[in-house]
């Protein structure tokens, strides 16, 4: 099993031999690592070696057909998606998969339902200004449908809608995939500001980003941890 920064730490997230597939495709081989509090682990390996499937499966979007994931030491075996979210865990998807046909206020407004409120309250409220500053675009274009915000303004508030569960565990499926170089620099410079305080698990083919925030990292090749370290040419 992997391990992350220091070991002798508890683990904000313990990845215990994970097997897990579609229907009869078995993707993942007893995946398994070790995150400490407050560190960042990042991902990297070809497409098709079971990054965004381990991702989905640790969130509870995919079924493990073996292993455990825990979070804080307890188990979120059999655990929905929507409770694991509750739990302290949160994940950013590939492709960012926000509401288009709400608008900005009305996606953060949605993560009410994480807390089981049903209106914006001062928790909310205090939330949602701490992710306007990280996020300063966002505060101009609440009023703005998600569907006409550009692909860096609708990954900041794919991001945003995440830290707005306030998240132990930030799980990031490809976050600079199809942005700009200048939006890339935005998004880094806003999780290197969460580091230490929050645990985030980075999946990512762009090994610079993997360089400005990771601690430590590891690759899967065909579903397993590769043990020759990292890759150092990871083409699409």
């Amino acid at each position: 099993m992997a391990s992350v920064a220091d070991t002798t730490a508890a683990s904000a997230l313990r990845v215990s031999g994970l097997h897990a597939g579609y229907g009869r495709v078995t993707v993942l081989h007893g995946v398994g690592f070790d995150l400490a509090p407050g560190t960042v682990l990042g991902i990297s390996g070809p497409n098709g070696a079971g990054k965004s499937t381990l991702l989905k499966t640790i969130a509870g979007l995919i079924t493990a057909s073996a292993g455990d994931v825990t979070l804080d030491g307890a188990s979120l075996a059999g655990r929905r998606p929507y409770r694991r979210v509750g739990a302290g865990l949160a994940l950013v998807p590939e492709g960012r998969q926000v509401i288009g046909s709400l608008s900005v206020e009305s996606n953060f407004a949605m993560t009410l339902m994480a807390r089981r409120r049903l209106r914006p309250d001062a928790e909310h409220r205090r939330r949602l200004d701490e992710v306007l500053g990280l996020f300063p675009r966002l505060r101009e274009r609440l009023s703005v449908q998600a569907v006409m915000l550009s692909g860096g303004e609708q990954q900041m508030l794919a991001i945003g809608r995440a830290l707005m569960t306030a998240p132990r565990v930030l799980l990031l499926d490809e976050p600079s995939q199809g942005l700009a170089v200048d939006v890339v620099g935005q998004v880094v410079r806003a999780l290197q500001s969460l580091k230490g305080g929050l645990s985030m698990v980075i999946v990512e083919q762009n090994l610079d980003v993997l360089d400005a925030l990771a601690d430590e990292r590891l690759s899967l090749r065909l579903g397993r941890i590769h043990d020759g370290g990292p890759d150092q040419g990871d083409p699409r």
